[in-house]
């Protein structure tokens, strides 16, 4: 079963450019808990982020700040806490954030 998950670009939620860079992570509303990794700001060729409806705890990763192409970041309705990443105001492509109901 392993064989048809092999490619991070056919998981649920996950939407890839054709180079196979993660551009896009859908995952509003998937019973996910936890916090967001500080390894997303490894993930440089996202534009979309929605992570509403979750249990998501804790900040928001100062490593966000190295999505330079990120034009849209989702993540109300879970616990998150804390301030605003110094750097989330530089990005320039930066168009919807919802942060609300946190």
């Amino acid at each position: 079963w392993v064989d048809e998950f092999n490619s991070h670009c056919e998981w649920h939620g996950v939407e890839c450019n054709k180079e196979g860079l993660v551009v896009s992570l859908t995952l509003g509303n998937g019973g996910l808990s936890g916090q967001i990794s500080d390894a997303i700001g490894n993930l440089t060729s996202l534009r979309r982020v929605d992570l509403h409806d979750n249990d998501l705890k804790g900040s928001i990763p100062r490593e966000i700040r190295n999505l330079l192409d990120l034009s849209s970041l989702i993540i109300s309705y879970n616990g998150i806490t804390g301030t605003i990443p110094d750097g989330l105001a530089d990005l320039s492509q930066l168009e919807i954030l919802h942060l609300h109901g946190n």
